[in-house]
């Protein structure tokens, strides 16, 4: 898709910011993070805030205090994420100072077996990592499932960042292809559901959250595992990729029950590491619109 005329000074304002985050030392790339990370705190839209303090307070538990912690420390991250992501191609040349690997022994014999699978993850810590650290530590393939860009700029910027295959949520044969091949796709699963008629419903903080139904089904089409997998920034600025122990789809003559069951011991999964990591998880990405009222 060739670029939109009007996206060529986005396109080209960000290559040229990214290159000065290039040539910036880490302590001086950090501390720029950090400043911007400030901005997004300071100038994010109060309702949006609120929204996220809401969540904080209704489905995480937290007091006023505590949430204000939670939110602020989730929020401010960013601006190191995105210093972090444009100099990936530093990063790439010293991986394992930045970005270390542990994995469950059945998750390692699943990456050493061939047949390709799920890997499921959340908008947490430094996502956009994963693509740099999976390449290094898994002689497996890997690919993952991102939405297009609201800019063609940004979508092309995203595509030279990124060293794994990319697929859009509208090219399923791509998708099935890449998973035939032996690839392990990466979903980001706690994105928004367009149609909550479509979703699996899975108990997550304590209500009744939709959820794509897309890598159960894979699995289970398939009969691969879905590895859940996190990423966590420890103190001393290094991230840590953890690769869980694998999830299998039942298969029995009740597929929807099956692809239940699946959903939610991700989805409880995922539960176990935003109550040990609140800080990590994106809170404006809200689960919350995908609440399924019971009776």
């Amino acid at each position: 898709m060739a670029l939109r005329i009007a996206s060529y000074p986005v396109y080209w304002a960000t290559l040229a910011f990214a290159g000065f985050c290039r040539m910036l030392p880490e302590s001086g790339a950090a501390a720029l993070g950090r400043i911007i990370g400030s901005g997004v705190w300071h100038f994010l839209p109060e309702h949006r805030k609120n929204r996220a303090r809401a969540s904080l307070r209704d489905y995480f538990g937290a007091s006023p205090e505590e949430g204000e912690r939670i939110l602020r420390a989730s929020l401010e991250r960013y601006g190191p994420m995105g210093v972090e992501t444009l100099r990936e191609p530093l990063i790439a040349k010293d991986v394992e100072n930045h970005i270390g690997y542990k994995a469950h022994p059945e998750a390692e014999r699943a990456f050493a077996s061939g047949k390709g699978g799920v890997l499921v993850t959340l908008h947490s810590g430094n996502w956009e990592l994963f693509g740099l650290g999976m390449a290094h530590y898994v002689s497996a393939p890997f690919a993952t499932l991102v939405r297009r860009q609201q800019f063609d700029a940004w979508d092309k910027l995203a595509r030279k960042i990124r060293t794994v295959r990319v697929i859009y949520p509208d090219e399923t044969r791509k998708l099935y292809r890449s998973v035939r091949e032996g690839y392990f796709v990466n979903f980001l699963m706690d994105q928004g559901i367009h149609n909550i008629k479509d979703a699996i419903p899975a108990e997550f903080l304590g209500h009744t959250t939709g959820w794509t139904p897309a890598p159960a089904t894979i699995a289970r089409f398939f009969d691969v595992p879905i590895l859940p997998m996190f990423i966590h920034q420890e103190p001393g600025e290094r991230h840590i990729i953890e690769v869980k122990a694998p999830i299998r789809v039942p298969k029995t003559e009740d597929k929807d029950s099956d692809l239940r069951a699946a959903t939610q011991a991700v989805v409880s999964v995922f539960e176990s590491h935003i109550r040990k990591y609140p800080e990590d998880w994106n809170w404006l990405y809200s689960k919350w619109r995908d609440v399924i009222p019971s009776g």
